[in-house]
């Protein structure tokens, strides 16, 4: 890591710093952690404009990973817990003495490890679902964290796409931390043949909308659809492009952002 790292302890939660990720990415950002309900952010450089603001702290090099570990706390969402490999609990193929599921996922380049909204969201909705012996479509996997948990609730067949190299070796690398089978693949949904009970698509609102048509293709009859990735203000365009492609969906009660399911009912 390049001399110079910089944590900005903001006064806000991590929810609302996460907003601003798009900007925070940008600007080189190198994580995010909370504690007592204040995010740090962390950037390789002091940077002027952004969206958040607060302290500035200066931190030697040796110093700034040791305190991002230490301060990355696991995200529960319904029976899941994801962890750092660094926090995971010894108990039998990642699960939790009190039921729960612990999915290991290491902090890379790569979108998804459960302390973001949309992600969070996401897998609350799949906590829902029984897919016990169901096929699974994730569309822009990241670091495969979706795709995982689908597998560790059941699903018989996971598929995981993504056009960012990175991000596949990621999902690679933590599917198999979870000793789980993922079929991860490098390209997009138009790439993908076949159709699936659940299809799950973290993306952005322009992607997510410009995909909708294919998404939709890849949906078995009766299948689900779980798409996030859309802030609040643009809502009515995801639904209105799914909505063209022939699949009506709704939002999940939420923060900042939607999450969008339907149900491909009679296709």
């Amino acid at each position: 890591m390049a001399a110079g790292t910089w944590a900005l302890r903001t006064g806000l939660d991590l929810d609302t710093v996460n907003v601003h990720l798009e900007a925070l990415e940008a600007a080189g950002l190198l994580g995010i952690t909370e504690e007592d309900g204040r995010a740090t952010v962390w950037l390789p450089e002091r940077v002027a404009g952004l969206p958040v603001s607060g302290e500035w702290e200066a931190v030697p090099d040796a110093d700034w990973h040791a305190q991002w570990k230490a301060r990355l706390e696991p995200v529960e969402v319904g029976s899941l817990r994801i962890v750092p490999p660094w926090k995971a609990r010894p108990h039998g193929e990642g699960s939790a003495t009190d039921g729960g599921i612990d999915l290991i996922i290491e902090p890379a380049q790569a979108f998804g490890t459960g302390h973001h909204e949309t992600t969070a969201g996401c897998l609350a909705a799949l906590c829902e679902l029984d897919l016990v012996l169901a096929s699974v479509l994730d569309v822009g996997t990241g670091t495969g964290v979706l795709a995982i948990a689908a597998a560790r609730l059941g699903a018989a067949t996971v598929v995981a796409v993504d056009t960012d190299p990175l991000a596949v070796a990621a999902a690679t690398d933590n599917a198999s931390a979870n000793d789980v089978r993922v079929d991860v693949r490098l390209g997009s949904v138009h790439e993908v043949h076949g159709r699936f009970d659940l299809v799950l698509a973290n993306l952005d609102t322009a992607t997510l909308s410009s995909l909708a048509p294919a998404l939709v293709a890849r949906l078995a009859a009766r299948g689900a659809l779980i798409a996030s990735g859309v802030a609040v203000e643009r809502r009515s365009e995801a639904v209105a492009a799914f909505a063209a492609a022939g699949l009506p969906v709704w939002d999940r009660a939420g923060g900042e952002w939607v999450v969008l399911v339907g149900s491909a009912t009679g296709r």
